[in-house]
């Protein structure tokens, strides 16, 4: 079948996948994956948090988050503490490496989109998203109302599948 005969929903799937496939090839080469970089970006705003914290933030389960830690501490792009209250409880820190490996790939990102080409289709892409429900309209132009609004309606839904 001629791709020109697909339907949209498997063009965008497959647009995804190709895109993520090429993103973690980039992020190979910097020594993390997509679910470590956004990680590292986490523990970059607001390091330490807890381990149950990141994987709510994150929005999957405590336990799946036990794995991709163990990786990046092993690479040296994070560390873990354990609570001097709760030995139960560990807080992750980003290590100087982690926030060398976060500039490395902001600026692959910032070069990738200077030229503007995929700004048209990142518009089209947030507006079929916010079609679908996947986010709220952005009536309110106050990032941190919108962030909130986001958070609240994705509350518990694991967008790190698929």
């Amino acid at each position: 079948m001629d791709i020109a005969q697909w339907p949209t929903n498997r063009l965008l799937n497959t647009a995804a996948r190709l895109s993520s496939n090429l993103e973690n090839e980039r992020l190979r080469r910097l020594g993390t994956t997509h679910a470590g970089l956004l990680t590292l970006r986490i523990l970059g705003r607001t390091s330490p948090v807890t381990q149950v914290e990141l994987a709510r933030e994150l929005r999957v389960q405590a336990q799946t988050i036990g794995k991709l830690l163990e990786r990046l501490e092993v690479r040296g792009l994070i560390h873990r503490t354990r609570s001097d209250d709760d030995r139960r409880v560990f807080f992750v820190h980003l290590t100087p490496a982690g926030e060398a490996i976060l500039q490395q790939a902001q600026a692959m990102e910032d070069e990738q989109s200077s030229d503007g080409s995929d700004a048209v289709l990142r518009e089209e892409l947030i507006a079929h998203i916010r079609d679908l429900g996947g986010f709220p309209k952005a009536a309110d132009r106050r990032p941190e109302l919108r962030m909130v609004q986001a958070e609240d309606e994705l509350a518990g839904q694991d967008l790190t599948a698929g």
